[in-house]
């Protein structure tokens, strides 16, 4: 499988506290909108998963993830995605509490991205295990990039396309065979940093 999502992003003004936080966000394209509902559930399929988690019934059903972000005290259990499209205010309440941190700004994430997310929610509902994915970092703008120890200076978490984390009580080798068994981009697992990169880009695995 060889794909790359599209990234026609534009960076949204920092918030302000007596301001929409969501204000001037810059909406994907239409393209980007459908990625999520037709081109996501092709890719993990492809990915040689086999078992009902990654079946069109999966995928027809409401897409959610739950999230936790320690450094900001946020947390957010939404669905982005039912009926066939993403839901606007979700999902840009997403692209928020995936935002850089660092500058107060946000970017629209990559609802491929979202879909992985939301592919290891599902995988740990199917095993009981009701948690939230900690996000240690999503979107960064270029200074937050550069200022960030270790980082790729192409990084895709400048394009909203990455996401840095990692699962209570589930081991980063367990994630990282997770984020390949899925087969929906790059997987980087870092031990010493406590945390498995996972990206919509072209499918590669690397130890950090």
């Amino acid at each position: 499988m060889r794909r790359q999502a599209s990234a026609e992003t534009s960076p949204a003004g920092a918030a302000e506290p007596h301001r929409d936080p969501y204000a001037g966000l810059a909406m994907p394209s239409r393209r980007a909108f459908l990625l999520a509902a037709a081109f996501a559930p092709q890719a993990f399929a492809q990915s040689g998963a086999h078992t009902s988690m990654v079946q069109p019934d999966f995928w027809n059903q409401p897409r959610w993830v739950w999230l936790k972000r320690p450094a900001t005290g946020e947390e957010i259990r939404t669905v982005y995605w039912a009926q066939g499209r993403l839901i606007d205010k979700e999902y840009i309440r997403l692209c928020w509490f995936l935002r850089d941190v660092r500058a107060g700004q946000s970017m629209y994430m990559s609802p491929v991205l979202l879909d992985m997310l939301y592919a290891t929610s599902g995988w740990l509902a199917w095993h009981g295990m009701a948690r939230p994915i900690i996000t240690t970092s999503g979107a960064r703008f270029a200074a937050t990039n550069d200022a960030t120890e270790g980082a790729v200076r192409n990084s895709l978490h400048k394009e909203g396309r990455a996401h840095d984390g990692r699962i209570p009580g589930v081991s980063l080798e367990s994630m990282f065979r997770l984020g390949a068994w899925l087969g929906g981009g790059g997987v980087g697992y870092y031990p010493g940093k406590n945390f498995c990169h996972w990206d919509d880009g072209r499918i590669r695995f690397w130890r950090g």
